[in-house]
């Protein structure tokens, strides 16, 4: 038995994970590495977490699963001190050390992964299912596949089933530009975790005070989601210049501070969930996942994937 899974984020890393032993099973990104929005960027000997900065459990399940898959200096509990208008459900957690994309790099193991390789269309055929690259290259035959993506890139896939694609269009998510910063000197008034009321930014992070990312007055900069919808398609100049000149005025800084770069997240945060774990259908043998299902968190990806493995599992007898 041979499976795809498309999405080396926490979801299909869970599900290439769990199914090891059952099926051959190849994970492929677009992306050089791991991480999904458990991404981190490399920059002078450190690490910047551009993505998700942690993660929280409620489940004792996920941290073992975590546990049970990575060597105990890679997990690491983190308690920042806090400031400013947070939501009601922002709970500090999880770090992965030196970098929050070494939790899913370890997740990934020793599993047959192609990186750099986005998956463009999927055709059902006699023997399962053909994958084929954005050159539109044929890259093989899998009897099973497993999308775990952002919903409207899922969408995309399973374009040709209407039955799960209009399910998946109930789906809304939200982008979010993401700016780095260092400044020459500690921002007294910046917190290790900052909440806004703004209009431009909702949330601080000091990336400097997790632990073996070597870099120092380093802080990761998370705009609105009003912001971000009525900027998604401006520059990266722009936008950068704009969310640096708002941090300067937030912090009350005489900006000494550097623009290392932006990035944005297109499908950064789930709106509108599916509302149910996953998506299985028996007979194409095409299972969908991922934190959109049932909300936002790391955890909620997690989980939408370990349902997915036990229907996999269970129509497997």
């Amino acid at each position: 038995m041979k499976i795809a899974v498309i999405g080396a984020g926490m979801a299909g890393l869970t599900v290439a994970r769990n199914l090891q032993s059952f099926a051959e099973v190849t994970v492929f990104d677009k992306s050089k590495g791991t991480g999904g929005r458990l991404s981190s960027r490399s920059f002078a000997g450190g690490w910047i977490d551009h993505g998700a900065p942690y993660f929280s459990t409620d489940s004792q399940d996920f941290l073992q699963f975590l546990q049970r898959h990575m060597s105990t200096d890679v997990l690491q509990l983190w308690q920042p001190g806090t400031s400013g208008f947070l939501p009601k459900n922002e709970r500090c957690g999880y770090i992965g050390m030196p970098r929050n994309s070494a939790v899913t790099r370890a997740l990934l193991g020793d599993l047959r992964f192609q990186p750099s390789t986005r998956i463009a269309r999927l055709e059902h055929c006699p023997e399962g299912w053909r994958l084929f690259n954005d050159g539109d290259t044929l890259l093989g035959i899998w009897q099973q596949v497993v999308i775990a993506v952002p919903a409207p890139q899922a969408l995309v896939l399973v374009r040709d089933q209407p039955h799960l694609a209009g399910q998946i269009r109930a789906v809304e998510m939200e982008p979010c530009w993401v700016a780095a910063i260092q400044s020459e000197s500690p921002l007294e008034d910046v917190a290790d975790l900052s909440g806004y009321e703004h209009p431009v930014i909702c949330r601080i992070v000091c990336n400097s005070a997790k632990p073996m990312r070597q870099n120092e007055n380093l802080y990761v900069v998370q705009a609105t989601k009003d912001w971000s919808k009525n900027h998604l398609e401006d520059t990266a100049d722009w936008v950068g210049k704009n969310m640096l000149q708002n941090f300067c005025s937030l912090t009350s800084t005489a900006c000494n501070c550097n623009l290392l770069f932006v990035h944005r997240w297109r499908y950064a945060f789930t709106e509108i969930a599916l509302g149910q774990p996953c998506l299985w259908d028996t007979e194409l043998k095409l299972g969908i996942c991922g934190d959109w299902c049932l909300g936002r968190r790391v955890e909620d990806a997690w989980q939408s994937a370990t349902e997915l493995v036990h229907r996999i599992l269970q129509d497997a007898k």
